[in-house]
Formats: structure tokens, C-alpha cells, sequence
């Protein structure tokens, strides 16, 4: 609404010409609403800022499964630009107190600094202000007044994203005559607390793909597997060579992805592959080890035993559709401490960081005195790889204590019974041999066990601790009910693998003692089952006769943050004799959480594995990261383009993204926080293209600072300032636009700026166009020009538009149209000051506003003059006869100096008005457009033949609007003598 206001204070200075510009005054914030002085943060609550890890992307904040992130930087910033800065605590937290700080006016910036942009990423964000909800790195905060606030944010490394209870998958081995047994199949990780604790879904049978043990997935419903030597199985499809298969959930076709360099051991299928004896020393040494996709979906990894290299495989495309990119290979490197053999096998993968497992086989201390060989020299060591090159991070020793593969407890007493007491090479212990080659004398039961560690499996644990699979290679060397190496007694393995950790500090790695690592306590301590005389995972049986004290089948899968651990192993439920399943463990305690049984192998005799090695690895089926993109759109104030922390939030926007190559759009609206987010629940789409468009046009603007009409609204200056993150990236008709990259991607920098037309002031003066003076009381109208056509047209059928009321100028000459978008505008007089004259022509201009003319101060400053419209008029006289006299000479003076009578001289004279009028044959002078005032007349020269006054000054003459605006004006009349002679000079 526009307001007529008196001129507060006179400018300093002007430029006059036909209209005057506004001299400089003290600096004003530019928009819209009062300009209150920023008060000192006095009466400001705290900002407590928390930074956690993401992890279920809910933009929740979950107390229990989310970690506070320790050192990352926190800004707290004010609309001056002081800054309080400061690092988060081991809870991920940091609290500021403005009221203690040069921070001003209780509206705060929070801007928190990516730890590790290489490997995190902003956090998906949630609607609302509580302390629970996750927001932006960079969001606003209020305290004023006293109120404590809790801004949540974080990051997440979208590679270690998994859904709450995901799926997992194994692969089932079966003899390689066998037919209709499972092969690939897929369960529920949340298993039930009954037996057999789960369905089992099967996705091949057993002759799709064969003897496999390595398992990576893309998330993208990819399942790659990579072929295992095992004793007694056959290949895959591919034939004797180290093959890699994939199977893709959409399609359910297994085909050969590819084929890494070497060629394998044929397989004896004669007698049913129940002798098969060219494998038996070439399991762990030829074939796939472990296999790997990393968390991005983008890479594969593998190990090929034959060569000892880690391979690399860039996925290209997704789905059905991915094909393998420029395989790479790198040799891992054979520890200096080596004692054997070095078997690579394991490989690690979190994030973006990969690990490779292998451990050194002794092999040379095997001799036909110790065909066991030496346990001491046994070593396990695990390496980083990064930049093409291997960093080792870990090596124990293997000689612990490990039980008995198999304690029989039944009846007969007589049958044989291993206890605390056996050792290495001793019939069913459970101690690690050195790899051999030998054939270990069965028990009463025709059990054997002469188990053998390969490192196949690592994982990384949410400390840094190193979490180990060891796979028992003896238990892939002799099978179920199949023959001795060489013999042709039929006898049967148990498996005894085992599950380690290596407790991080720093940068170095320490292997579990007594069932502790670190801080951490495990389940088992004491038990003589582990290093240290204790285990931290509990992986024993209990069944009706017999106990197993190692059960692990090597395939092992941590799921980050969720304190779950699974591992391949047989009978892992009490009392459930010859099953092939999995168990869960707390990762974190090493408790059993449950068990799943995939395979019973009591009635399946030689075709499927029994007690030993009868599952491939194991791995999670995560869905992909969810996406999202938002943040904030807000009123800017100024109109500087950038997000100051002051400047209010704007509800109630609508944001539509449309793909660009066709779909659905997707529509949502800003929150009372101005914020809005568009995810994959929303349907937003990875490596995708959008078009995003913004509308205000359902917005209230009566609730913005100034109270701006919907038209006057605009958007604001597109990609202000230096940061991404506090600028507005739409242009003027609130379009722009988005890649969506891979899956994990989260962008939290697309804002919009909404401002107001910029408003602007014009100031008339109205002055004495003769003496300068101001004059009140000059009323005016002011129209804006509106129609394009030039000059003013105030009726018709397209006239411009009048704006506001009546402005009058005040005793200062001033009158001030204020909050006027920026334009052209005419002002016309309809009421002059008393005394003058109207021009004949009362509309002036154009007048146009600008942004550099018109905001601050009193705006755009144009002067008016009116020609005073007083008159004064002499008449001379005889003063015998009252005859005109002709040849009078007058002066008019108007008084100006405050001091009584008439002042010609001196340092303060009056002024001057008129500096010469004679009478004419009349005996008439007459002095016009005189301003209101007080006058004197003062005679200069006389009428020949007559005298002087003695007092030549006559007066004060007071002129006003109503004695000396019509006619003559005022008249007076004055009298000379006649006198001697003196032509006028007397």
C-alpha cells in the first residue's frame, strides 16, 4: 500500500537540474519490512550440532543403529559474517553459545565440512526441525530468545547401504553326477528362532553352474559366481578353466561372464566321481577364490588361485544388460616371512576400500615324519589394495588350540574319543595342519579330518576390526561317503573351518586372545577352542552324542552397522545332525542370533557334502542406494542471490521434476522449513536426467517480510556468490535442472531464491521558482506509466495507473512517495502553495526508478518551482495637487534577515527583489510574481523639480494571498514635494 509521508530530515546535497538526485545518506538494507538494529546474541539458546553416519536412509535419525562421526568441522555463521567454528566429539557432537560470541541477531547458518569426500557423501535428508530428523549439511537455525536447538546432519558411504533385513545367497555342492539337487538359492537373513529357521528359495539346481565358491553381487540383480576345484564335483558350462558366472535375477539365466587366464585339473568322473584323485592336491591352488563386487556395483573382484593374482573387472551396464569391461590384474605379493606356498584366496570389500586374504601353507615342513608338517610355520596375512599396488595391514600365526573336529560322546565306550588332549595330526583334531597331501586315519564312524586353513573371506568391521573366514581345505578335498585319496575305503570328512578377528588400534592389527578383542568382549572365552584359550564367535555344536568344535564353512558376510554376522556352516542348530546351513552371530559379541538349514544330508549319501564343506560363500543381496535430491527455497531479502541466515524460509512451493527422456513427473511442495526432497521413494531414478521446475504461484505472500503482492514476486539471482550450497540455481522463470548419478547420489544444493520487485522512493520539492524558498502546501498525484504509450494518459480506454492518494509537501517543500516498484512515473499538480501560480502544463516527467536511483533513502529527488502570483503596485503623486508624477525611481527589498526595518548593507542585508522600477506618465510601478513577504520600497531618484524624501525607505508591506494576489495586489501610494531643480538627483 503506498504511504504519503513527511519529509523526517533535509538531503545534504542534491544535483539540480530540472529535477534533483537524492544525496547519499547513511546505508539501509534494500527490500522489503523495518530495519531493526542487529542486537549482540545475548538471549540466544545454544546450537548443539550432531553428525552421525547414515546408515538406513530414512532421514531419520536412529540413536541405536546410527554412530556419531568424531572430527568433522562445524561452522556457525550470522548474516555479518562472523563465524564460530568448531569439531565434533567422539559422540558427533559440538555446541555453540552465540550469547558468549560476536554472533548477532539469534538466526544462525550451520555448515557442516564432508569428513572424507572421497568416501562420504551428504546424508539423505528428512522433512521437519526435531533433533531426530536428519537434515541438510547446510541448514538454518533460530535461537533467539533463548531457545536450545539440535540440528542433526550426517553423511553416509552409499557403497556399505543395505535394506534392514536384506536377502542373502549361497550356493548348495553337490557330487558331480548328482542331478535335481539345489544350486544357487536365496533366504531371508532374519532367521526365525525355531528350525529350521527360514525358507529357502532355489534359483538353479546344481548342474547350472557346478562346483562354485566365491560370491559377489551388483545390486542390480547380478549374482556372480566363480568356479571351485573341489574333489568329487564337476565344472560349469564354461568346461576346465577358472570361469566367473552370472546369474541375473530378472532373466534367471546362468551364462559364463568370463574367463580369467589358466586352465584346471580335469575331473575322474569314472565310479561316479567317487575317487576323482587328480584334484586332490590341486584344491586351493587352482580355480576362482573369492569374489567380489564393490559397493558402488561398478567393479568386480576376483583371485585366481592358479596365478595368485587379484583381477579386476569394471561392470558396464546393469541388469541383464552388463557386460565386462577391460580386465585388469594385479599379483599379490608374497609376504617376506613367508614359510610354503603363499595362497591368496580372501578378498575384503567395504566401501571403497578392498582387502586380499591368503595364508602361507608350510608345505616344507611336511615330510614323511610329520606328513601333518609344522603348525607353528603356518601363517594367515591380509593386504589393502589401492593404486594398482598392496599394503599388508595384518599376519598371525595359526597354532592355536582348536578342539576336536568331532568329540564323539555315544555309546560303544570303546569307539575312539578325541579330547582336550589330542593334537595336531591326530585323528580328528581340529588343529591346523600345514597343507599336505596326506590321508588322515578315519574313526569308529569312518569321520576323517586333517583340517587346513584357506583364508577365503574377510570382512571389515564397523571399528576397523578385521573380521577372517577360514575355509577348511581338507573338507574340499574328500567328500561324503566317497573314497580316500588313493584308496578304496569309503569314508567321510567333517569340516573344521573357523571365524577370527584382528582388533584394530590405529593402524595396526592384533589377533582375538582368550575370546577378547579390544574393548570388545566375545562368547567363548576359556573354552581352549582359540587363540588365546578362548573364541570370540561362537562356531561349536552340541549335538545328542557328539559335539563339533569348529563348524565354519569359510563363506562369511558382515552387514555394516547392524551388528550381524553370517557364516556358512554345517549343523549350526543343537541337535540338528547332517545339515548344511547358516548361523548369525552379533558381530559385535559373537552370540549366536540364529540359524538357517538349507540342506539335510543324512539320506543324500555321496551326492551332497554331509559334515563338511557342502556350501559355496555367502553374500548379502542388498537393494541400491536410494537417491535424493532437494533443499531449500527462501526469500531473499536482499536480493543478493545468496541464503543469509536471517532471510525466512518460504512454504508452500511447488517442485515438479520430469525426466527428461520421458515418464512421470514427480511433484512435491516446501515445507514450513522451505525445504523439500524428491528420493527414490518419491520415484526419482539414478542416472537420470531431470528438468526441474519451480512455482510460487500457490504461496501467501502476506506472510513475507513487506507483505509483497504475488506479482511483484520474482525469482531471485541465479548462482550468487562462491558457494553451491547458499546460492539459488533457478533461472527467471524458476527452471532448472539435474543428473541424477549413480545409485547413493545425493544432492542438497538445488535452491531457489524467491525475491521482490525492488522497491523504490521519489521525493518532490517544491520550491519558489524566483527565490528558492519551500513551499508547503503544493498537493500532487502520482501515476505510474502502464499503457506503452508515451506521455500521460490519466482517462480513456487504456489509461496508466494512478497510484495511491494525494501527497502534500510539508514546511520543508517535501513530500515523499514511498515502496514504489521500480518503473516510470508522472506526477501531477493538482493544488499549488498559496500565492502561485499553476503551471499551464502540471504534469511532469517521465520519472524512472531504477535500482541504482531510487532505493535508498528518500529514492529518486525531482524539484518543482511554482512562479509566485503577489503583486505590488506604487503610485507617485504630487503631494500639493495629488498629480501622477512620471520619473520616480523605487527599489524593492524583501525582508530576509530576520532583523526589524531595512538592512541595504552590512554582513546580513535584506535581499534585493527588484533593483529598479519608474513610474510612468501614470505615476504607476508595478512590481509582479512576488512571493508571499514582508517588503520595503526604497526611492532611488525623484521626478524632476521636486525633493527628496528625508526617509527614502518606506514600508514594511506585508504580502499574502489575500491582499495582493488579484488586480494591482497591494497598492500603495507615496507623495514628493516640489522643490528646487535637481533632476532627479536630489
Amino acid at each position: 500500500m503506498l504511504k504519503e509521508r513527511p519529509r523526517a530530515r533535509r538531503l545534504a546535497a542534491g544535483l539540480t537540474l530540472a529535477l534533483c538526485a537524492a544525496a547519499a545518506t547513511a546505508p539501509t538494507a534494500q527490500g522489503y519490512g523495518p530495519v531493526s538494529a542487529r542486537s549482540k546474541g545475548g538471549g540466544d539458546g545454544t546450537v548443539t550440532v550432531r553428525v552421525v553416519t547414515e546408515v538406513n536412509a530414512n532421514g531419520a535419525y536412529d540413536s541405536v543403529l546410527e554412530p556419531g562421526m568424531a572430527g568433522v568441522k562445524v561452522a556457525l555463521r550470522d548474516d555479518a559474517g562472523h563465524t564460530l567454528t568448531a569439531t565434533t566429539g567422539a559422540d558427533g557432537t559440538v555446541t555453540f553459545t552465540p550469547a558468549s560470541s560476536a554472533l548477532t541477531s539469534g538466526k544462525y547458518r550451520v555448515d557442516v565440512a564432508d569428513p572424507d569426500s572421497a568416501t562420504y557423501s551428504p546424508a539423505v535428508a528428512g522433512l521437519g526441525s526435531g533433533a531426530d530428523v536428519i537434515r541438510s549439511n547446510t541448514g538454518f537455525v533460530d535461537v533467539s530468545g533463548g531457545t536450545n536447538v539440535t540440528y542433526t546432519t550426517g553423511f553416509w558411504d552409499p557403497g556399505l547401504y543395505c535394506q534392514e533385513n536384506p536377502t542373502l545367497v549361497t550356493c548348495s555342492l553337490a557330487k558331480g553326477d548328482a542331478t535335481g539337487r539345489k544350486g544357487l538359492v536365496t533366504f531371508a537373513g532374519d532367521f526365525s528362532d525355531t528350525h529350521p529357521g527360514g525358507t529357502v528359495t532355489q534359483l538353479t539346481d546344481n548342474t547350472a553352474q557346478q562346483a562354485v565358491f566365491g560370491i559377489g553381487t551388483d545390486r542390480t540383480g547380478n549374482v556372480y559366481t566363480g568356479t571351485l576345484v573341489k574333489r568329487h564335483t564337476a565344472y560349469g558350462p564354461a568346461g576346465a578353466v577358472p570361469a566367473i558366472y552370472r546369474y541375473n535375477a530378472t532373466s534367471k539365466a546362468l551364462s559364463t561372464f568370463l574367463t580369467l587366464p589358466g586352465t584346471l585339473t580335469a575331473h575322474d568322473s569314472t565310479g561316479n566321481y567317487l575317487h576323482d584323485d587328480g584334484v586332490y592336491g590341486r584344491v586351493g591352488r587352482e580355480g576362482v577364490g573369492d569374489v567380489d563386487v564393490s559397493g558402488d556395483g561398478r567393479t568386480l573382484y576376483a583371485v585366481n588361485l592358479g596365478d595368485g593374482k587379484l583381477y579386476t573387472v569394471p561392470l558396464q551396464g546393469s541388469g541383464d544388460g552388463v557386460t565386462p569391461g577391460t580386465v585388469s590384474s594385479y599379483a599379490v605379493p608374497k609376504p617376506s616371512s613367508c614359510v610354503g606356498d603363499w595362497h591368496p584366496y580372501g578378498i575384503g570389500v567395504r566401501g571403497k576400500r578392498v582387502l586380499v586374504g591368503g595364508v602361507c601353507g608350510a608345505e616344507s615342513t611336511v615330510s614323511s615324519t610329520a606328513p601333518h608338517g609344522d603348525p607353528t610355520q603356518l601363517s594367515a596375512h591380509v593386504y589393502e589394495f589401492g593404486g594398482g599396488g598392496f599394503t599388508e595391514l595384518f599376519s598371525t600365526g595359526l597354532a592355536y588350540e582348536r578342539g576336536c573336529a568331532y568329540r564323539f560322546l555315544g555309546a560303544p565306550a570303546s569307539a575312539y574319543r578325541c579330547t582336550d588332549a589330542t593334537r595336531v595330526g591326530e585323528v580328528m583334531s581340529a588343529d591346523w595342519e600345514a597343507w599336505n597331501q596326506r590321508v588322515p586315519a578315519p574313526e569308529t564312524h569312518r569321520f576323517v579330518a586333517a583340517p587346513q586353513p584357506m583364508l577365503t573371506n574377510l570382512e571389515i568391521a564397523d571399528n576397523g576390526d578385521l573380521v577372517l573366514g577360514f575355509r577348511d581345505r581338507f573338507a574340499d578335498m574328500q567328500g561324503q561317503g566317497t573314497y580316500d585319496y588313493g584308496g578304496t575305503t569309503l569314508v567321510s570328512a567333517i569340516a573344521a573351518g573357523d571365524v577370527l578377528r584382528a582388533c584394530a588400534s590405529g593402524t595396526t592389527y592384533t589377533l582375538e586372545s582368550n575370546g577378547s578383542c579390544g574393548s570388545l568382549s566375545g562368547n567363548l572365552p576359556g573354552n581352549k577352542l582359540g587363540p588365546g584359550g578362548g573364541e570370540f564367535y561362537d562356531d561349536l555344536t552340541v549335538l545328542s552324542d557328539a559335539h563339533h568344535d569348529q563348524i565354519a564353512g569359510g563363506g562369511l558376510v558382515l552387514q555394516p552397522y547392524r551388528k550381524k554376522l553370517w557364516s556358512t556352516a554345517f549343523d549350526p542348530y543343537t541337535n540338528s545332525a547332517f545339515e548344511q546351513g547358516v548361523r548369525r552371530w552379533n558381530s559385535e559379541n559373537g552370540s549366536i542370533e540364529g540359524a538357517l538349514t538349507i540342506e539335510s544330508t543324512f539320506a543324500a549319501g555321496s551326492d551332497l557334502f554331509g559334515k563338511g564343506n557342502g556350501l559355496a560363500d555367502l553374500e548379502i543381496i542388498c537393494d541400491q542406494a536410494p537417491v535424493q535430491i532437494g533443499n531449500r527455497v527462501w526469500f531473499d531479502t536482499d536480493r543478493d542471490g545468496v541464503q543469509d541466515p536471517s532471510e525466512p524460509p518460504i512454504a508452500g512451493v511447488k517442485v515438479t521434476l520430469t525426466p527428461k527422456g520421458g515418464g512421470d513427473p514427480i511433484t512435491v511442495t516446501t515445507d514450513e522449513n522451505g525445504e523439500y526432497y524428491v528420493g527414490t521413494v518419491q520415484g526419482l531414478k539414478p542416472n537420470t536426467e531431470y528438468d526441474i521446475v519451480f512455482d510460487y504461484g500457490g504461496v501467501d505472500p502476506s506472510k513475507l517480510p513487506g507483505s509483497p503482492s504475488l506479482d511483484e514476486l520474482r525469482w531471485t539471482t541465479q548462482r550468487a556468490g562462491h558457494d553451491r550450497h547458499t546460492d539459488s540455481d533457478v533461472d527467471d522463470e524458476g527452471r532448472t535442472g539435474v543428473r541424477v548419478g549413480d545409485p547413493g547420489y545425493v544432492n542438497h544444493g538445488i535452491d531457489a531464491g524467491v525475491s521482490a520487485l525492488q522497491r523504490g522512493h521519489l521525493t518532490v520539492v517544491k520550491k519558489d521558482k524566483v527565490t528558492g524558498k519551500p513551499l508547503a502546501g503544493a498537493s500532487f498525484e502520482l501515476w505510474r506509466e502502464t499503457n506503452g504509450t508515451g506521455g500521460l494518459q490519466t482517462s480513456g480506454t487504456d489509461p496508466d495507473t494512478k497510484v495511491g492518494g494525494t501527497c502534500t509537501t510539508t514546511a520543508d517543500g517535501h513530500c515523499v512517495f514511498r515502496d514504489l516498484p521500480l518503473g516510470s512515473y508522472y506526477v501531477r499538480e493538482t493544488v499549488v502553495p498559496e500565492g502561485y501560480d499553476l503551471p499551464g502544463n502540471p504534469v511532469f516527467g517521465p520519472y524512472s526508478l531504477t535500482a541504482d536511483n531510487a532505493v535508498e533513502g528518500d529514492g529518486r529527488v525531482v524539484t518543482l518551482t511554482n512562479r509566485p502570483d503577489l503583486r505590488l503596485t506604487l503610485l507617485k503623486k504630487d503631494a500639493k495637487t495629488d498629480r501622477p508624477l512620471e520619473g520616480a525611481v523605487f527599489e524593492l527589498w524583501r525582508e530576509s534577515n530576520g532583523t526589524k526595518g531595512l538592512q541595504t548593507s552590512g554582513a546580513h542585508p535584506d535581499a534585493l527583489q527588484d533593483s529598479g522600477c519608474a513610474t510612468d506618465e501614470r505615476g504607476r510601478c508595478a512590481f509582479r510574481q512576488l512571493p508571499p513577504g514582508t517588503y520595503y520600497l526604497r526611492e532611488t531618484a525623484v521626478p524632476e523639480g521636486y525633493v527628496r524624501p528625508a526617509n527614502r525607505v518606506s514600508g514594511p508591506y506585508e504580502l499574502t494571498a489575500g491582499n495582493a494576489d488579484t488586480g494591482d495586489g497591494l497598492v500603495v501610494t507615496l507623495h514628493n514635494k516640489r522643490g528646487e531643480p535637481c533632476k532627479g538627483k536630489c
